[in-house]
């Protein structure tokens, strides 16, 4: 495991914590955050942090984006508070869209195989 991803890892499990005390009801009203994934990049300058809204429209997880892009400089104070570190990484907050290619791939795969959506195969 590289410095890189180690520090990733840190900043993914610090910012879970932090993302509940932000005060921005953008954020504190989206509902349930789960940060996913953490990239960090080599010179730790930069980290592209992924994450899920459960339950959350196009529109509540856009308003949302806003509203951690309005709270960065806020997490990142307490980032480095939290990692005593003498680099704290740009926060660039990004939605995991993970999930949803996977479901549509399986669609499409169920759709090429003959299937209706919701039936499986035995």
């Amino acid at each position: 495991m590289s410095r890189a991803e180690r520090f990733a890892a840190v900043v993914q499990e610090e910012l879970a914590m932090l993302l509940g005390e932000v005060k921005d009801p953008r954020v504190s009203e989206a509902g349930l955050i789960t940060v996913t994934h953490v990239r960090v990049s080599d010179d730790l300058g930069v980290a592209r942090v992924l994450l899920t809204v459960h339950g959350a429209t196009e529109l509540e997880q856009a308003k949302l984006l806003e509203g951690l892009k309005s709270a960065s400089s806020y997490l990142r104070r307490q980032l480095g508070r939290a990692l005593q570190s003498k680099k704290v990484p740009e926060l660039r907050f990004h939605l995991d869209e993970t999930d949803a290619r996977a479901d549509r791939v399986e669609t499409l795969l169920r759709e090429i195989a003959g299937e209706k959506p919701g039936e499986k195969k035995e």
